[in-house]
């Protein structure tokens, strides 16, 4: 199914904290650039047509137009938590990309995501790990638009996650109301957990990752970050030998404004 879709998200940049260690605190003036163009199509429900994936289920999608790039996966559901499975078939026995998705409320954190789809034949298998209770909305599209690095983070500069456990963490003030996460590497395979976190350790959204080659299948997301109190952790759960590039960037805030956020590093 391929779709052309005008619409883009757009953001504006707010502060957010980087912690990643014992340094001292930071600060770093970033300007704020308004609007930002993202590589998701905004009216995505409205432009392509919806599955609805019952629980156990799996539902795929066959790309079958070898000048498809790269797809949107949006999952959505009537509050009700999602427990889902996502892969790239390739062949029949190499799957290039996969991950796991746990989001407490599909209502208010739904998933979007960019599934890169550089090589042909290629089809996308979503699979509803939870009970027949929980079912979800699920759209895989073609909407025409760029890579998630050009699009958004072309002035971004990452932050490097090394193996072994590293550990990166970032917190937002309440005025981002969503948070864009780019993973990418620069030739080897990338394994990591982008988890979402509030208040003191409430987990509300959390998204599991491989990539057999991370430069050419990258991970991008938008994670909604409602309320207050929220904190963004990704890990890099493949050994030490095979760190990641972090770009994490707020997506939308509450109000747009011409200031300098503020961004601090520990």
């Amino acid at each position: 199914m391929q779709l052309t879709v005008g619409a883009l998200l757009a953001g504006f940049a707010a502060g957010f904290s980087v912690q990643h260690g014992a340094r001292p605190a930071t600060t770093v003036q970033k300007r704020c650039h308004s609007p930002l163009a993202g590589p998701l199509a905004e009216d995505i429900w409205t432009k392509s047509p919806t599955v609805r994936v019952e629980g156990n289920t799996l539902k795929t999608w066959n790309l079958a137009s070898e000048s498809t790039q790269r797809v949107q996966l949006s999952l959505r559901s009537e509050g009700r938590p999602i427990n889902t499975n996502v892969e790239l078939w390739q062949t029949p026995s190499y799957i290039p990309t996969h991950f796991k998705i746990y989001t407490e409320d599909g209502r208010a954190r739904p998933v979007h995501a960019v599934i890169e789809t550089p090589f042909s034949p290629k089809t996308v298998a979503v699979f509803n790990t939870g009970s027949a209770t929980f079912p979800f909305e699920a759209n895989v599209a073609d909407t025409g638009l760029g890579k998630a690095y050009d699009e958004a983070f072309g002035d971004v500069t990452p932050e490097l996650v090394q193996g072994a456990g590293s550990l990166k963490s970032y917190t937002f003030g309440p005025e981002v109301k969503s948070v864009a996460v780019l993973l990418k590497t620069v030739e080897k395979n990338m394994k990591a957990k982008i988890e979402l976190t509030q208040g003191p350790n409430q987990v509300k959204q959390v998204i599991e990752l491989y990539a057999s080659k991370g430069y050419k299948n990258p991970f991008y997301c938008v994670i909604q970050t409602p309320g207050s109190e929220n904190a963004l952790r990704i890990i890099n759960q493949n050994t030490v030998e095979f760190p990641f590039d972090a770009y994490v960037v707020p997506d939308e805030t509450g109000s747009a404004s011409d200031a300098d956020p503020v961004m601090g590093g520990m």
